[in-house]
């Protein structure tokens, strides 16, 4: 480690601000290392020898672009110019701990939001005066799963990154998780945090979420993006056993093998190897981490037997519903997704005939993960044209 790296270093405790949580962050600065030891109001400086919370690695120039506010952790992460192992959630405090120069680099704030008895873990990023756009996680996910893009989207409009209630770092309610119940949660969020109208972008899940909120409070959403969303299925041949099963006996599930939910993480994209193996690793940490509480357990089985239970058909089910939307949409699906076939890209298309459906034959679940640019491309272009809209709009309604 070079002397200014570790003058840097040794100077973090003068630009403390105190930290939401208590951790221990390992910095592998070219291979050698040293302890940042923080609580909320204290920090100091340790020799490497404990087990770490989260080890961050990375290279001089790196760090010396984040520690002088050129750069910050999320932009060298979703560039690739940096490993986080230990829990992602854990390292996004390590930032915000510290008071850093603004030269140009992403600048970003950490939340807690009490909704009822209910607190809702957020990242904000971008000009707090600018549209808000918010985006909604997937099953099993958290915030994290949006690192990739959220530099390039808050370079245009005020990013508001969730962890869903039950899942991450937000409390786990004894809630009933379909996806009314979630939509409800974020418009009362969105109160909370003043923000009338909205973009809402959603993964999988998150999907399902954002067509709900436009379903729900269509005169709350400008457009919502779903990036292979969940919708419900026509053919259920479990359901007789799915409404017996009971989320609440997943308190007794056992410990997952890390080597399964790795697995079952490269399962999700059509090329895994387009990602570095440090990336499974940390998302994998963060996963099981969240695994070992039995309420978050509670919440995933209830969540996932909502997607199941979903009601398909008649006057009141999801694709009538849906048929009525009138919000402005974008689908994209990919065509080697394994879990949300891209065949309901012509379910959607029937439904709702003017919305943008996209396929994209090289892609799998998660598209803001394996292909970060071209999903921000898609979603600037979208949400771009309803920008451009919005003046003819105001005239032919004046």
């Amino acid at each position: 480690m070079s002397s200014a790296v570790r003058r840097s270093i040794e100077g973090l405790p003068e630009r403390f601000r105190g930290s939401a949580i208590s951790a221990r962050y390992r910095l592998n600065i070219d291979d050698d290392s040293c302890d940042v030891v923080v609580a909320p109001d204290s920090c100091h400086i340790e020799a490497a020898w404990a087990a770490p919370d989260v080890e961050i690695c990375t290279d001089a120039r790196t760090w010396r672009a984040m520690d002088g506010g050129r750069l910050s952790g999320i932009e060298a992460f979703a560039q690739r110019k940096l490993v986080v192992r230990g829990s992602i959630e854990r390292s996004l405090h390590f930032e915000t701990s510290f008071h850093r120069p603004r030269a140009g680099g992403l600048e970003y704030s950490l939340g807690q939001t009490a909704i009822g008895r209910c607190r809702i873990s957020h990242l904000q990023a971008g000009d707090p005066g600018a549209q808000p756009l918010l985006l909604i996680h997937g099953l099993g996910a958290t915030k994290a799963s949006w690192l990739t893009i959220v530099p390039d989207l808050a370079r245009h409009y005020r990013v508001i990154v969730v962890d869903l209630p039950g899942f991450g770092a937000s409390s786990k309610p004894n809630g009933s998780y379909t996806a009314r119940w979630f939509a409800d949660k974020m418009f009362d969020l969105l109160d909370e945090l003043g923000v009338r109208r909205t973009l809402v972008v959603g993964n999988s899940m998150g999907g399902r979420i954002a067509m709900e909120m436009a379903m729900l409070r269509p005169e709350r959403v400008e457009r919502i993006a779903c990036l292979c969303p969940a919708a419900a299925f026509s053919h259920r041949p479990a359901l007789a056993l799915v409404r017996l099963l009971r989320p609440e006996l997943s308190i007794a599930a056992p410990r997952l093998p890390r080597s399964q939910v790795l697995a079952g993480l490269k399962q999700l994209f059509a090329r895994p190897s387009r990602l570095h193996e440090s990336w499974f690793e940390a998302a994998v940490d963060d996963f099981l981490s969240v695994w070992r509480s039995p309420l978050a357990r509670v919440a995933f089985f209830r969540s996932l037997r909502n997607i199941y239970l979903d009601e398909p058909l008649g006057d009141t089910g999801f694709w009538r519903r849906l048929s009525k939307m009138e919000t402005p949409a974008l689908y994209i699906y990919g065509k080697r997704d394994t879990l949300i076939t891209h065949h309901f890209s012509h379910k959607v298309s029937s439904a709702l005939p003017h919305a943008e459906v996209k396929v994209w034959s090289d892609c799998g679940h998660v598209p803001q993960i394996e292909f970060p640019r071209r999903t921000a491309d898609a979603m600037l272009g979208f949400f771009g044209a309803a920008a451009s809209e919005e003046p003819a709009r105001r005239s032919a309604s004046g």
